[in-house]
């Protein structure tokens, strides 16, 4: 949900959980102790615990994996979400943004009125999930 204001990150005991300066939530898998804490304060259900270790075999890894993004996680750590940093970043979409086939998804700067998100939000009916939370998710869901 990337959070504005996001509980997960408060209960960290080691810190791995952690807002990036540009917006995103993201887990630091390395340091990652499985605790589960942040999985009990997420509001939003947002939070998987890894119970499976990886198969990929070496010779198929993407060898230009993102330290935050697209690598295999060990088993006993929690993922979650991380708007895809090492597309976004470079200027692309979220992979789900990207291959959804109906459109229904959309993803871009939300301080920018010129951005396909904020003509969106702009024009349609929103709302976020749990408002009452005050967490102020960056994901919004829009109908006519």
């Amino acid at each position: 949900m990337q959070c504005e204001k996001p509980p997960c990150v408060k209960v960290c005991p080691v810190r791995t959980t952690y807002r990036e300066a540009d917006g995103p939530v993201v887990i630091d898998y390395n340091w990652c102790i499985g605790c589960k804490m942040c999985m009990n304060a997420c509001p939003y259900w947002a939070r998987r615990f890894n119970l499976t270790t990886p198969v990929l075999p070496k010779q198929d890894m993407n060898p230009v994996t993102h330290y935050l993004g697209n690598r295999p996680r060990m088993r006993g750590v929690v993922e979650k979400c991380h708007w895809c940093l090492q597309r976004t970043r470079h200027g692309r979409y979220p992979a789900c943004v990207e291959v959804c086939p109906v459109g229904a998804r959309k993803f871009g700067n939300l301080l920018d009125p010129e951005s396909e998100v904020s003509k969106v939000l702009a024009r349609k009916n929103v709302f976020r999930l749990k408002a009452e939370a005050n967490t102020f998710p960056k994901f919004f869901y829009f109908y006519d």
